[in-house]
């Protein structure tokens, strides 16, 4: 059985020094997984997560869940009864 290491560099580890899932999943992966999980609603998690992350300081975090949550779709759907820019 391999012996961990107090203070080993973690794959997960961010620019700033804190751990980050972001690191090691693709946003298309997770957003396939949010589907799976989630289906109709899984563009709403991912916002959830993002806004999570962003508001416990969780930068790369955030960007993750940012880039999963634009995969999905999110900020593309326009309200009922507005207008479309071209």
């Amino acid at each position: 059985m391999a012996e961990i290491k107090p203070n080993a560099p973690s794959a997960c580890t961010s620019k700033d020094g804190k751990a980050g899932f972001w690191n090691t999943v693709d946003p298309v992966s997770a957003a396939n997984a949010a589907r799976a999980v989630y289906g109709s609603q899984a563009v709403t998690a991912a916002a959830h997560c993002a806004l999570t992350a962003h508001f416990d300081g969780r930068s790369g975090d955030y960007r993750f869940w940012c880039a999963v949550f634009h995969e999905l779709g999110g900020g593309q759907s326009q309200f009922p009864g507005s207008v479309v820019a071209l």
